[in-house]
């Protein structure tokens, strides 16, 4: 199964759950999956998704949304669940790890390209954050 489909960037959790720009708030939070909330009330909405299972990876999935419609997808995964980080399993070489073997998966997923009439994708590593992650901003 194509996970993200570069001609109008949709990111499929499988055959029925896609996420993409024109899905607002509602719609995704009606997925039958575990998922928690959060209402910025500034306009700004999240939806957290933990070890979805997409073929053989689990995903952590952070779903950003402002004025009801999706403006990014921010995610990670792992071959095995991903346990509740925390400082004490934290390792700066790991999540530089990470960086390298999320931006191989875009690769062979996507290819080389990451902007699009849609909006961009990138894998990225927080030093602040402390954090790698891959983010698809909508336009």
């Amino acid at each position: 199964m194509e996970i993200i489909n570069t001609e109008n960037g949709n990111f499929s959790l499988n055959a029925e759950m896609v996420i993409n720009a024109n899905k607002e708030f509602a719609e995704v939070n009606s997925f039958d999956i575990d998922k928690t909330t959060n209402d910025m009330g500034n306009g700004y909405e999240w939806i957290y998704f933990k070890n979805i299972k997409i073929g053989s990876l689990y995903f952590f999935l952070n779903v950003c949304f402002f004025q009801n419609k999706t403006k990014m997808i921010n995610f990670s995964f792992s071959e095995s669940q991903i346990k509740n980080p925390s400082w004490d399993n934290w390792n700066e070489n790991e999540e530089k790890t990470n960086q390298r073997n999320f931006e191989e998966w875009l690769n062979k997923s996507i290819g080389s390209k990451r902007k699009f009439n849609w909006g961009d994708i990138s894998s990225n590593y927080d030093l602040k954050g402390a954090g790698t992650s891959v983010t698809i901003n909508y336009q």
